[in-house]
């Protein structure tokens, strides 16, 4: 089974992000081979969430004095496209209920040119993480509207990237003959959806051109799959042109117990936040990739099997040569065995 591709998730949130070790991470995604690097979204964060809710790094990095410190996401790439040369960059997700749609299409085709075409832009309706989260009380926006606000606004910048006059009539946004240049570079411009559910999968089928759902297992993503394939072909779409991605935290080395002593103190930790269930450590075991490299090579296959062709690699390490070290050990085996073929 050839041709997938990887992405690795560099620290732009959790207890090692820094500038130095983001810009680290990213060149050596690239150097080693990975198709892509990804960051994610918030705005607003807390310390709370920062000791709960780990997505780079690990629990044993964490420290009393540490800040919640989250670098913004489009900034961060844009500062990364001039950094590398190659891999694509993706953000996974913006909470698009909480982004200005207009300036967001903004600066989404200016980052592609600054690129040179490599953006991944993924959209989502934003999660609270836990439940004192108070991003969307800040923003004003209502956490029950995130839905159909995320397909207004997502129709909102395919009419901007699209139309030299763009126009727009929805139920809160409209715009008349507004003259908005650059466009993107890519046509189309790459719109992947996050989330879990029927319904994220179904809003890809009809708008997306790629699927990032974290925390699903092998089973929930065939399924999950074929709910976006018959969206996709109730609107005319053909499903086979949009992207399968998952993002999964993961550990490996060629010691299993040394993998499992990297993820799972994390993964309990995680089990505080309010978005999730995991309660039993068995729940997250199903739904990423942990262990040896026989283990993950198993995993890959399992996944692959359901339709997945794109892994975004949450790797979990206490410093970042632990992360360096992961990465290497992907590179010389999973890549080199199911990776798709790299062009420079």
């Amino acid at each position: 089974m050839s041709g997938l591709t990887f992405g690795v998730r560099v620290p732009n949130s959790g207890p090692l992000s820094s500038i130095d070790n983001i810009v680290r991470a990213a060149k050596e995604s690239e150097a080693l081979g990975f198709d892509a690097i990804w960051v994610h979204d918030h705005v607003v964060w807390s310390s709370e969430m920062h000791r709960h809710h780990i997505s780079s790094g690990a629990v044993e990095a964490l420290a009393d004095d540490q800040t919640a410190t989250f670098f913004e996401s489009m900034t961060t790439l844009s500062y990364l496209a001039a950094e590398t040369e190659r891999v694509k960059l993706g953000v996974a997700c913006l909470v698009m209920p909480t982004r200005n749609p207009i300036y967001a299409a903004k600066q989404a085709a200016t980052l592609d040119h600054l690129s040179k075409g490599r953006l991944m832009l993924g959209v989502g309706l934003g999660s609270k993480a836990t439940q004192s989260s108070s991003e969307f009380d800040v923003f004003q926006v209502d956490w029950k509207k995130r839905a159909p606000l995320t397909d207004e606004y997502i129709d909102v910048m395919r009419a901007i990237w699209t139309q030299p006059l763009a126009s727009f009539d929805g139920p809160t946004i409209q715009f008349t003959d507004a003259e908005i240049w650059p466009k993107p570079l890519q046509d189309p411009m790459p719109v992947w959806v996050g989330g879990w559910t029927d319904f994220a999968a179904r809003r890809t089928g009809i708008r997306g051109d790629g699927w990032i759902p974290g925390w699903l297992s092998p089973s929930e993503m065939a399924k999950g799959r074929e709910v976006l394939r018959e969206a996709a072909q109730e609107v005319g779409r053909d499903p086979d042109k949009i992207t399968i991605g998952v993002e999964k935290l993961t550990a490996i080395h060629t010691d299993r117990d040394q993998a499992l002593q990297w993820a799972l103190p994390t993964v309990k930790q995680s089990s505080m936040t309010y978005e999730r269930d995991v309660d039993d450590l068995q729940f997250a075991r199903d739904r990423h990739i942990f262990g040896s490299v026989d283990d993950v090579r198993r995993r890959i296959e399992e996944f692959a099997e359901a339709g997945v062709q794109h892994f975004e690699l949450k790797f979990m390490y206490p410093t970042l040569d632990d992360l360096l070290f992961q990465m290497e050990l992907w590179a010389d085996t999973i890549l080199a065995e199911y990776g798709a073929k790299v062009t420079v």
